[in-house]
């Protein structure tokens, strides 16, 4: 699963154990670069973690989508 597009983003990511995380994608980790030699992505502002980073890879996630309820404020410079 590439999850590049999500990088930098505020997503909505359901993992594989049905738990719901809402939150901002700070870091994202290519296969290349990634020990487990997959996508990674690290998110804070999390329900679950606050502002301490969690990570999933993408074996961990189920699904994935942008979250609809927080604008891009880039799209407004």
């Amino acid at each position: 699963m590439d999850l590049r597009p999500y990088f930098g983003k505020n997503v909505i990511v359901t993992d594989v154990d049905n738990i719901i995380y809402k939150g901002f994608v700070a870091v994202g980790t290519i296969p290349g670069d990634s020990d487990d030699s997959c996508y990674e992505i690290d998110l804070i502002g999390t329900k679950q973690y606050g502002d301490s980073y969690f990570t999933l890879t993408e074996y961990e996630i189920k699904s994935i989508e942008l979250d609809p309820d927080k604008e891009d404020l880039r799209k407004s410079e």
